[in-house]
C-alpha cells in the first residue's frame, strides 16, 4: 500500500496501526495539500456486501459531525475493491496507551478528559448517532492535551457483519453495556455506560470486568456489579465514586439519561477540593499508617494497667484550674468568632454579558474583589464578561478572596478559503478547519459543472471574517432536465415536428425491420419519460417496413433421463433483433425427443440451451 494513490488524490505514506476491521495509514491529500489518516477495510469485510453498504451509510452520517472533540471524516471511497475512509490526522496517542504509561492518573485530570468525551457524545447524540464502541482505544489525546473520539458510526455498521474477529470482539466486550451484551436495542445511555468503564479504567489503571473469553466477560457485564474504586484506591473521592457507579448501572433507566447531565456532574466534581487535591501516594501511605495503628491496638497482648489512687485535694485543684482556663478560652474564642465569622454576606450579582468596566464597578460597589482570571477568544464582543465564579445569585461573605471573571477577547479572525470546485462535504470540512461554518447552501442547475460540486461562494476567498461566522455557497445539481417525449408509434415527420417544438435536436435516425409500418418510430434514446438535458438531443430508430416471417421447427432435442426436469431455452438472432429468447419452458424426460416450432425473419442464428448449457448452435 505504501506509495499507492487512492481516489487520484490520497498518497499513502506509511502504516500507522491495524485493528480487527481495518488498517490505518498516514497519507497526503494532493488536492488540499494536507496530511490525513486513511482507514482501509480488511479484505474479509470488503467482501461482505451487506456490511459495505452499512459501512458507507454510517460513515457518511458520521461525516456530518463537526466538533473539536470528534475526529472528522472527510471522504469515503472505493478503488480496486479497497473500501476506505479519509479522516482527520491526529498527532498523539490513544487513551489506552496514556493509561498504561501514566497510571494512576490524578482524578482531576481524568475528570477533564471525561468532560471532553461528554462534549463529543452530546454532539453525536444530538445528531441521532450512537457510537456503540466507546473504549479507551477509540479515544485519542493530541499533543496539546485535547481529546478526540474516533470511529463514530463504524460500530453500527459492524453490528450485522457476517465476518467476526475474536480480537476485536474481546477488546470491545470489556466496554459493552449490558444491553449490548444481550444484543438488545441500544441508545445514547449505552455509550454513557461504556464511558463509565473508560473512567473506571482511567481512575484505577484496570478494567472492572475481565475473563478468559468474550462470553465470560459479557456475562459479568450483565450480572455483576464492579468493585468499588475505593476498594482499590483507599480514600478515593466519594463524589467521583458515585458518578462512576451511576454510569455503570445495569438498567439504562438508572444511569445518566444524557451526556449533558453527566458532564454537569463532572464539572461540579472539579470544584470539590477533595477531588482537586487528591494524591494517590499520600492517601495510600495514610491508609497504611492508620491500618498499622489499628492493627497494633487490636493485636496488643499487654495486660491492662491498674490506676493508682489519686490525692483528692490535688484532683480538686486541677479541676478548678481547668474550669478557669476553659472560661478564659471560651471568652477569647467567642471574640475571635465574632471578628472572623460574623461577617456580612452579600448576593453575588450576575455580571455575565456585562462590559468588563461595568462589571468591576458593580462588584466593588458591594465590597467584592473582582479578578480577571482569563481573557479568551469568544463569539461575544471584546470586553464582555462571558463567565464568572462564583455564579450570580450565590451568597458570599464580603471577605471572599475574589470573584473570578472570564472576559472575551472577541472572535478570532478567520480568512475565507476557496471552496469553489470542491464537493459539498469537502467544502464544509475546509470551512470548519478555518474556524468557519457553512451558511446557506443554494442548489443551482449547471450544464458545465458536475452535480455536487460547489460553483460559487459568498464571501469570496481571502475575505476576513470572525471565527464562527458563516459562508454561503452554491452547489451544482447538474444540468436542468426535462422528461423525454414519447415518440414511439409516431411517423418520422410527426416525431421531428414534436422535437422541434420542444427545442430538442435529433442526433441520429436509423432503420431496422419491424412489423410496424415503414417510417414509424419503434425505438428512441433516451426512452420515453426518461430525464434528459434541457435542449438536449434524441436518437430514434424507425421501421424499414414489415418483414416476411417464417416458421421453422427446431429438433429433435434429446433430454437427459437423469434429471427430473430440464429447462429448455431457445435464443434467436435475426432481422427482428439479436439474442431474442423465443422459447423458455421446463420439460420432463417423457417429452424427449422434443421438437419446437419458432418464428423468425431473414437469416436466423439459433442457440438451444439445456439447463444453461449450450446444446446446439446453427443457422437457418
Amino acid at each position: 500500500m505504501i506509495g499507492k494513490t487512492l481516489g487520484n488524490r490520497y498518497i499513502i505514506l506509511e502504516e500507522i496501526s491495524g485493528g480487527g476491521m481495518a488498517v490505518v495509514y498516514k497519507a497526503r491529500c494532493n488536492l488540499l495539500n494536507r496530511v490525513v489518516a486513511i482507514k482501509v477495510l480488511k479484505q474479509d469485510f470488503a467482501e461482505d456486501e451487506d456490511f459495505v453498504r452499512r459501512f458507507r451509510r454510517e460513515a457518511q452520517a458520521a461525516a456530518s459531525l463537526s466538533h473539536p472533540n470528534i475526529v472528522g471524516i472527510y471522504d469515503v471511497g472505493e478503488e480496486d475493491g479497497l473500501y476506505y475512509i479519509v479522516m482527520e490526522y491526529v498527532e498523539g496517542i490513544t487513551l489506552k496507551q496514556f493509561i498504561k504509561q501514566n497510571a494512576p492518573i490524578p482524578p482531576a485530570e481524568v475528570v477533564e478528559m471525561g468532560i471532553q468525551i461528554c462534549d463529543a457524545l452530546e454532539c453525536a447524540h444530538r445528531n441521532k448517532i450512537i457510537h456503540r464502541d466507546i473504549k479507551s482505544q477509540n479515544i485519542m489525546i493530541t499533543s496539546d492535551g485535547r481529546i478526540k473520539v474516533t470511529d463514530f458510526g463504524i460500530a453500527r455498521a459492524a453490528d450485522g457483519a457476517t465476518i467476526t474477529n475474536s480480537d476485536n470482539v474481546f477488546g470491545s466486550v470489556q466496554y459493552f453495556s449490558p444491553e449490548q451484551a444481550k444484543s438488545d436495542i441500544v441508545d445514547e445511555r449505552s455509550d454513557l455506560y461504556s464511558l463509565g468503564i473508560v473512567l473506571y479504567e482511567a481512575f484505577t489503571g484496570q478494567l472492572p470486568f475481565n475473563g478468559q473469553t468474550p462470553v465470560a466477560i459479557a456475562l459479568k457485564q450483565i450480572q455483576e456489579r464492579p468493585a468499588l474504586i475505593s476498594d482499590t484506591i483507599p480514600g478515593f473521592p466519594e463524589e467521583l465514586e458515585m458518578i462512576v457507579q451511576k454510569c455503570l448501572a445495569k438498567s439504562p433507566g438508572d444511569r445518566y439519561q444524557n451526556a449533558k447531565i453527566l458532564k454537569n456532574d463532572l464539572m461540579r466534581a472539579l470544584t470539590d477540593e477533595e477531588v482537586i487535591n487528591f494524591k494517590h501516594s499520600d492517601n495510600i501511605e495514610h491508609t497504611m499508617v492508620m491500618n498499622n495503628f489499628k492493627n497494633n491496638l487490636s493485636t496488643s497482648n499487654s495486660k491492662p494497667i491498674r490506676k493508682k489512687p489519686k490525692n483528692i485535694a490535688k484532683g480538686l485543684a486541677i479541676a478548678v484550674s481547668l474550669v478557669v482556663l476553659f472560661g478564659v478560652f471560651s471568652y477569647l474564642g467567642a471574640a475571635l468568632a465574632r471578628k472572623y465569622i460574623d461577617v456580612p454576606e452579600v448576593i453575588v450579582p450576575n455580571v455575565i454579558g456585562w462590559q468588563e468596566e461595568d462589571a468591576v464597578k458593580e462588584l466593588e460597589k458591594l465590597n467584592l474583589k473582582p479578578n480577571i482570571a482569563e481573557r479568551v477568544f469568544d463569539k461575544a464582543p471584546a470586553g464582555q464578561v462571558i463567565d464568572q465564579d462564583p455564579k450570580g445569585d450565590q451568597k458570599v461573605k464580603t471577605t471572599h478572596p475574589s470573584i473570578d471573571l472570564v472576559v472575551s477577547k472577541g472572535p478570532k479572525a478567520a480568512t475565507v478559503p476557496n471552496i469553489v470546485g470542491k464537493t459539498e462535504a469537502e467544502g464544509i470540512a475546509l470551512l470548519n478547519s478555518y474556524g468557519l461554518e457553512p451558511g446557506r447552501i443554494i442548489p443551482e442547475n449547471s450544464p458545465d459543472v458536475p452535480e455536487g460540486i460547489i460553483i460559487d461562494q459568498n464571501p469570496r476567498e481571502g475575505f476576513t471574517l470572525s471565527e464562527g461566522e458563516s459562508v454561503n455557497f452554491t452547489v451544482s445539481i447538474g444540468p436542468e432536465t426535462i422528461n423525454a417525449p414519447n415518440l414511439v408509434g409516431k411517423t418520422l415527420d410527426e416525431a421531428q415536428a414534436l422535437l422541434k417544438e420542444k427545442n430538442i435536436m435529433v442526433s441520429s435516425v436509423s432503420k431496422k425491420p419491424d412489423q410496424a409500418p415503414e417510417n414509424t418510430v419503434i425505438e428512441q434514446n433516451p426512452k420515453p419519460n426518461e430525464a434528459m438535458e434541457l435542449n438536449g438531443s434524441i436518437s430514434i430508430v424507425i421501421s424499414s417496413g414489415p418483414v416476411q416471417l417464417k416458421e421453422i421447427s427446431v429438433g429433435p432435442i434429446l433430454l437427459s433421463s437423469e434429471s427430473a426436469e430440464t429447462t429448455v431455452k431457445i435464443v434467436v438472432s435475426d432481422d427482428l433483433g439479436k439474442n431474442r429468447t423465443v422459447y423458455l419452458k421446463n420439460h420432463t424426460p417423457e417429452d424427449s425427443p422434443l421438437n419446437v416450432s419458432i418464428e423468425g425473419a431473414g437469416e436466423m442464428e439459433i442457440e438451444v440451451w439445456l439447463d444453461d448449457v449450450l446444446y446446439f448452435k446453427g443457422e437457418r
